[in-house]
């Protein structure tokens, strides 16, 4: 970029171009904020030289939206992706294939603002779109018909979302192959689906399954690999094997420790997982020291009033009350309920 740059001028197309992969790369390997000031300049360029509506000033101004959903600002992207979505309809027509990634991107933008009616009607009409345009097995119109499922599951409606989800698994494997991880990926959320219907014998079989493939494919020690065993140790706790849950709990934390670190979000996922084993197995001390460390983690990495770190302490609570400390039970629920109530004035 810097050579065309020198060589053609700032605003040269070719020179416009590589700036554009450089964004990419930079949103690719998670550098979401330097990607979006990549592409909004870019995007600046792209609308003085080639006009607001030409495909590649659009292409730039879809990642910028893409970046702004990475950084969590769904508002933002939202406005980018609504404005592009009218451009590309106007210039390319409703089922360019272009315009109907975006819609997609708008789509899952949509449930991540938590309008999940609006998301579900949207991807499904996306996904019987790209299935006249592509194909029904086309990766494009799988990864529609899998946001479909999710949003159905967020809908609580779990029999539609475990239909689709295994329609997709079985797509994609024809497709992409049994072993491509968004195969394995539609084939985990298939076992989630199961578990929320009550249907853990099923759900344990299949993560049996999954780990197995996923072992041979990725590696033990990968995250997905871990996240299926979290799975399966979900669902021996639902069937009422509390030390095989117990067991397998403690294994995945450990390693989870080692691999991402004591303080991420999935490491203090699996304590939590042994704490609630612990619980069932009446071993309220042991589970209580699972429980703070848990809290004191989220604590110091999302702040003591986020969400995830208030539920941490009403398990802290609900220990403490089990072993009859009431009196200590009442300050992590005050640490808790006290901001919600400033808030309220």
């Amino acid at each position: 970029a810097a050579e065309r740059e020198y060589l053609l001028g700032p605003d040269h197309p070719d020179t416009l171009a590589s700036r554009y992969e450089a964004a990419f790369v930079l949103g690719r390997t998670g550098h979401a904020a330097a990607a979006l000031r990549a592409y909004k300049r870019v995007a600046e360029a792209r609308i003085r030289v080639l006009g607001a509506d030409h495909a590649d000033t659009l292409a730039a101004r879809q990642e910028m939206a893409y970046a702004l959903g990475r950084l969590g600002r769904h508002t933002d992207a939202h406005q980018v992706y609504t404005a592009v979505l009218a451009a590309r309809e106007r210039t390319m027509g409703a089922e360019h294939p272009d315009t109907l990634r975006c819609r997609h991107n708008l789509a899952f933008n949509l449930g991540r603002l938590g309008r999940t009616e609006d998301a579900h009607r949207l991807a499904r009409e996306v996904a019987a779109a790209r299935a006249r345009v592509l194909g029904p097995d086309h990766p494009d119109t799988l990864v529609t018909r899998y946001e479909v499922a999710y949003e159905l599951g967020r809908l609580g409606r779990w029999p539609e979302a475990l239909a689709t989800y295994r329609g997709v698994a079985a797509a994609r494997g024809r497709a992409l192959g049994p072993d491509h991880p968004d195969t394995l990926a539609a084939r985990h959320e298939t076992g989630i689906a199961l578990g929320r219907l009550g249907r853990s014998t099923e759900a344990l079989a299949l993560y049996a399954d999954l780990i197995a493939d996923r072992t041979r494919a990725q590696g033990a020690e990968h995250p997905e690999t871990l996240r299926a065993r979290h799975g399966l140790g979900v669902n021996l706790g639902r069937l009422g094997r509390w030390a095989e849950a117990l067991a397998e709990s403690r294994e995945v934390c450990a390693v989870r420790a080692r691999v991402l670190g004591a303080d991420h979000p999935d490491t203090l996922v699996s304590r939590r997982e042994v704490a609630v084993a612990l619980c069932r197995l009446g071993r309220w001390s042991a589970a209580l020291t699972e429980y703070r460390l848990v809290a004191d983690a989220r604590t110091r990495v999302l702040g003591a009033d986020h969400p995830g770190t208030r539920t941490a302490r009403e398990d802290e609570a609900h220990c403490l009350a089990q072993l009859g400390r009431a009196t200590e039970a009442a300050e992590p629920c005050h640490r808790v309920a006290a901001p919600h109530r400033a808030a309220a004035h």
